[in-house]
C-alpha cells in the first residue's frame, strides 16, 4: 500500500514533531468524532464532512482492502446493514510528521451487531480544505482480535509515530 498525495498540504508547514496550533486541533478532533457519528448512522449524504473527495482507506484485515474516493466509500457504507456497527474513536494524537503533513493516530472500539468487539488504531492523513480539515488517507489497522492482516511498511510505521 503506497501513500496518496493529498489534496493539499497544511495550512502552513511546520516543524516535524510539532502539533497544530489549539483551533486546529480542536477542528480536526471534531472531524474525527465525527466519523464515527456520520459513519455509524448511515447518513451517507454528510461524509464529505469527514473525507476528501480522493480519500483513501486501507483496511489491513484479512486480505485487506482499499476503497478509493467518496463514492466508493458511501457505497461500502451503504451496503453494511443500518444498526451492524458502533465506533468510539479514542486516544487521538495529532502531529505534524517529518514530512510536514498532519497526521493523526488514533485507537478505536468497535461494537458489531453480533455483540463482539474489535479495536485497533486508525493512521489518518488530514488536509485543510476550504470546508474545513478532512481525512485524505485513512490506514485501519486491527489489534484484535488477533487474525490474519497486511503488514504495515516500514513507512507508515514511522509515519504515524509520533514524536516528542
Amino acid at each position: 500500500m503506497t501513500a496518496p498525495t493529498p489534496a493539499q498540504a497544511p495550512a502552513a508547514q511546520s516543524p516535524a514533531g510539532s502539533v497544530p496550533d489549539a483551533a486546529e486541533l480542536a477542528e480536526i478532533r471534531q472531524t474525527l468524532a465525527a466519523y464515527a457519528h456520520i459513519f455509524d448512522d448511515h447518513d451517507l449524504d454528510r461524509f464529505h464532512l469527514v473525507f476528501t473527495e480522493d480519500v483513501v482507506i486501507e483496511m489491513t484485515r484479512g486480505a485487506g482492502t482499499v476503497t478509493r474516493g467518496l463514492a466508493e466509500i458511501q457505497a461500502f457504507a451503504a451496503s453494511l446493514p443500518e444498526g451492524g456497527l458502533d465506533h468510539h474513536t479514542l486516544d487521538t494524537v495529532v502531529f505534524i510528521g517529518e514530512d510536514g503533513l498532519v497526521r493523526a493516530r488514533s485507537r478505536y472500539l468497535a461494537l458489531l451487531a453480533d455483540q463482539s468487539v474489535h479495536n485497533g488504531e486508525y493512521l489518518d492523513l488530514l488536509t485543510r480544505t476550504p470546508a474545513g480539515w478532512r481525512i485524505a488517507r485513512r490506514i485501519s489497522v486491527p489489534r484484535i482480535p488477533h487474525g490474519p492482516r497486511v503488514p504495515l511498511s516500514e513507512e507508515d510505521r514511522r509515519a504515524w509515530r509520533p514524536r516528542s
